[in-house]
């Protein structure tokens, strides 16, 4: 399957996408299932039991906006069963040391050790950080500032290398994104970080500049779509529903299957213990060779509830 016109070229380079929608937790923002009204079909494996790290599909537990409760909820995140967690060196919307705190918790009590552990960070500009709260030297060089970072986030983390690194938005000039990039590529080199890539990056011509100018490529673009953006009005639609419910899902959970589908990772920020374990037996389903959409048609379905341009074949 493939995307048509203007989208292609820029989910060419589309690994991970932040959705989000609403939740009824203040503060929250997440897109999970609607805690039961439509009862998820369990898996047969334990819960706990991991997924393959670095297999497709998979859905990574997001951590912004948690604050406190953020040791906590990875916690309940990695015991519940995922094994992929994006953070932030960002004390502004991010507890990147509870992210830390949560996983090695999880992972005493279940046994495992980092390998086992996917852990996704982001190097934040200045402009997008608290000044009160600044986890670099705010008058350092830039190449410095990110360097810093890094080694803060080594700090928070409790890890000697990170999976992947995120420039978590464009510099405001070229020249300074590409000085972002090349540090970040010499981390690679370092084998400090395993991966590197972007976020908040939404003009496909933005991001295929940077592709053709890196020297290692980006391998994760993690952009978002929620409530504010209106895919949610399309849930609603009776014919989703309708699907959903021959499904035994909910139309949250539906819209996970979907993206999946169509090659993209979700992420998810959910604090809801049930939440969590609907999303990891939605992967479970899929990996046990279970087709959510049973013919193309679904799916053409869906897309075109959307609004988004699919091609099948």
């Amino acid at each position: 399957m493939r995307l048509s016109s203007v989208h292609a070229s820029f989910f060419l380079f589309l690994v991970l996408v932040c959705l989000a929608a609403t939740h009824e937790d203040a503060g929250e923002v997440e897109m999970s299932a609607d805690g039961g009204q439509h009862p998820v079909q369990r898996g047969v494996t334990a819960r706990n039991e991991p997924l393959a790290l670095n297999s497709f599909p998979r859905i990574t537990y997001g951590t912004a906006w948690k604050k406190d409760a953020t040791d906590d909820l990875v916690y309940n995140a990695i015991v519940t069963g995922f094994r992929h967690v994006d953070t932030a060196c960002q004390p502004k919307h991010y507890n990147e040391k509870g992210v830390g705190e949560g996983w090695t918790r999880a992972a005493r009590d279940l046994g495992l050790s980092r390998n086992d552990i996917w852990l996704q960070t982001k190097y934040t500009s200045i402009d997008g950080q608290d000044p009160e709260r600044l986890p670099y030297d705010g008058l350092a060089p830039l190449d410095e500032q990110i360097r810093q970072s890094l080694t803060k986030s080594f700090e928070n983390l409790q890890t000697s290398y990170i999976d992947s690194l995120v420039m978590h938005g464009p510099e405001d000039t070229w020249e300074k994104i590409l000085t972002v990039w090349r540090v970040f590529e010499s981390f690679v080199d370092q084998g400090k970080v395993r991966q590197i890539g972007i976020s908040n990056f939404y003009e496909p011509d933005a991001v295929e500049y940077l592709y053709n100018q890196a020297r290692i490529k980006p391998a994760v673009v993690q952009n978002r779509f929620y409530a504010d953006s209106d895919y949610d009005t399309a849930l609603g639609d009776g014919r989703i529903i309708a699907l959903a419910e021959e499904k035994g899902m909910s139309v949250e959970l539906l819209m996970y299957a979907f993206v999946i589908a169509i090659g993209i990772t979700p992420l998810d920020g959910t604090t809801n213990k049930d939440h969590m374990a609907e999303d990891i037996d939605l992967l479970r389903r899929i990996k046990g060779g279970e087709n959510i959409f049973g013919n193309d048609d679904e799916l053409k379905l869906f897309a075109e509830i959307l609004g988004l341009p699919l091609e099948i074949g």
